[in-house]
């Protein structure tokens, strides 16, 4: 499995205190990255939509 922020590879265990991230800067980037919106859903959806 590979961090979702910076790419390293995580060893898979259930000590994994940060996982789907390595550390906790990579988890506190992203969120940072989420709450900037730099990252967002792609697309919108209409209330419509989601009755159909």
């Amino acid at each position: 499995m590979k961090c979702l922020y910076c790419k390293k590879k995580i060893i898979q265990s259930k000590e994994a205190k940060f996982k789907p991230f390595c550390s906790e800067r990579c988890r506190s980037l992203d969120l940072s990255n989420w709450l900037s919106e730099k990252n967002v859903i792609s697309s919108n959806l209409n209330a419509e939509e989601n009755y159909d």
